[in-house]
């Protein structure tokens, strides 16, 4: 057996331990020990080796004395005054190691003029001495995320398809009207899935998945709008419950599409027509019939022939406008996604974000419910904050990868995340329901005059849920939410429970459902 061989692995049968000495550069190379690991014989006479760890070793293992710098050899003490810097920040003998090599001390030269056993035995004693790798124990100090205050626009952009639709759909009937309602809760869960197929391909536009979204969309508004007018409005209304429908889709599709790609200059290019054609229509409502007869210049037939003149423009013009509402958008996204991507079209891709899909519809339900109740007006400050709401979910997140960052125990980590959350979701209903407050003390919308507090504050715990059902769906919450929202649109719908009172039950569920939740570290990554 060689010397090396039997000072490594010694005689079990002389029963005589060897002394505990460094490691050499062609033993540590070989794999025969490992730094760190002091060749110490147990009992039995067998060596134990430890396991690398970011700890400094003891000195003792290097048979010098612990202590610091006077266990380093005269020369090598000069080398590390030079390095102590560099020692404080190491993670490991590996990097000192390398920081010799850089200076230009090969394992030769440590050998005979510092009189080191080599480059990795004085790493090790380098690494040994007080303070290195003392910044492994440091804290970082990253500076706090700011607020995303530039997705606040993303809430009056939503709005505009909505806008749009609404104010063309109105002089159609009722069968346009209920098609529009049918379109915009579909594209409120539908662009929830185009999110989803965006962020599965983030580093390119795939542009195949976007298109065939958005055709559809546009294909399930056609048959859903012309569903709902037949239901609800009668069979003479189905052609005109296609056309709004299908428009309507179309339109929250490409917002969609447009707001996931982040071209909001493109987004707004393509519903300025749509809402330039929205105001023709409702200039065209104006009763001109009305205001001949005070100005006495019309008899009865003259304010019949001008009354039906009217409704034939106002018809006409809301159906140029639902034309637009379709193409403009359209023909913006397919200029947006002319690179096709990597995405195929097929179910495997589609089928796990249409379960997000679910849930938007079973939130809209709710939604719809609720501005059924309560009349829209009270929930506009809801559908104008929607950017609002994407920035709090963002900077909650931002505030608890901050966090993961800063701190060192998992139990103070979890106690930031349990404070973080629901302060976040607790703002923004606060600001949701100061918003109403001061609308109806200014009296800037009449019919928020006579609004309850109780309905003050119920608004407020709505959009608090929304927001706390947002970021849980990022943590793939999904199942619990469309069952939650689920509940609350038949609830909402049959009035079995008033509204402040489900609006705080679906806070304090979702709120017990987040606080479970932040107690997986996966949920602050």
């Amino acid at each position: 057996m060689s010397q090396s061989s039997r000072t490594v692995f010694p005689s079990e049968l002389s029963g005589t331990p060897t002394a505990p000495r460094a490691p050499t550069g062609f033993e540590i190379l070989s794999g025969r020990t490992t730094l760190f690991s002091a060749a110490s014989p147990n009992r039995t006479g067998q060596t134990q080796f430890g396991s690398s760890t970011l700890h400094a070793p003891d000195p003792t293992q290097f048979g010098e004395s612990a202590g610091g710098p006077g266990a380093l050899p005269d020369r090598l003490r000069e080398a590390d005054l030079k390095m102590s810097h560099e020692r404080e920040s190491a993670v490991d003998a590996l990097e000192i190691a390398s920081y010799l090599e850089a200076d230009g001390l090969s394992d030769e030269s440590l050998r005979g003029r510092y009189n080191a056993g080599g480059l990795f035995q004085a790493a090790e004693l380098l690494y040994a001495q007080r303070g290195s790798g003392r910044a492994l124990n440091r804290l970082p100090s990253a500076p706090l995320p700011a607020f995303p205050w530039h997705m606040l626009l993303r809430g009056p952009l939503y709005l505009l398809p909505g806008l749009a639709g609404l104010l063309i759909t109105r002089p159609l009937g009722l069968g346009a009207a209920a098609a529009f309602t049918f379109a915009a809760a579909f594209g409120w869960g539908w662009s929830m899935t185009i999110a989803g197929l965006r962020y599965s391909e983030p580093f390119a536009v795939p542009g195949r998945a976007m298109r065939a979204a958005l055709w559809l969309a546009g294909v399930i508004g056609v048959l859903g709008g012309g569903l709902t007018a037949l239901l609800l409005a009668g069979a003479d209304q189905v052609l005109l419950g296609v056309l709004s429908g299908g428009a309507v889709a179309l339109a929250t599709a490409a917002a969609g599409i447009l707001l996931a790609l982040g071209r909001t200059g493109l987004f707004a290019g393509a519903f300025g027509l749509p809402m330039l054609a929205a105001a023709v229509v409702q200039a065209s409502l104006l009763p001109v019939s009305g205001s001949l007869q005070i100005m006495g210049q019309a008899t009865v037939q003259t304010v019949r022939q001008t009354a039906t003149a009217d409704a034939t423009v106002s018809f006409t013009a809301a159906l140029v406008g639902l034309a637009l509402l379709a193409v403009s958008p359209v023909w913006a996204v397919l200029n947006a996604t002319r690179t096709p991507g990597t995405l195929p079209i097929t179910w495997a891709v589609f089928r796990p974000h249409l379960w997000l899909a679910a849930y938007g519809w079973a939130m809209a339900l709710t939604f719809v419910g609720f501005s059924l109740r309560l009349g829209a007006w009270s929930l506009l400050p809801v559908i104008v904050s929607a950017g609002l709401l994407e920035a709090g979910v963002w900077h909650a997140q931002e505030r608890l990868q901050h966090a993961a960052r800063s701190l060192r125990t998992l139990s103070d980590l979890r106690w930031r995340g349990r404070v973080t959350v629901p302060v976040v979701a607790a703002l923004y209903g606060g600001a949701l329901g100061l918003t109403l407050v001061l609308i109806r003390v200014s009296g800037l919308l009449p019919q928020l005059d006579d609004l309850p507090a109780a309905t003050q504050v119920g608004v407020g715990l709505l959009g608090a849920s929304f927001l706390l059902s947002a970021w849980l769906a990022n943590q793939r919450q999904v199942s619990a939410l469309i069952g939650l929202w689920s509940a609350a649109a038949i609830l909402t719908f049959t009035a079995l429970v008033p509204l402040p009172v489900l609006s705080a039950a679906l806070f304090l569920i979702l709120l017990l459902i987040a606080l479970n939740t932040l107690n997986d570290p996966r949920s602050y990554r």
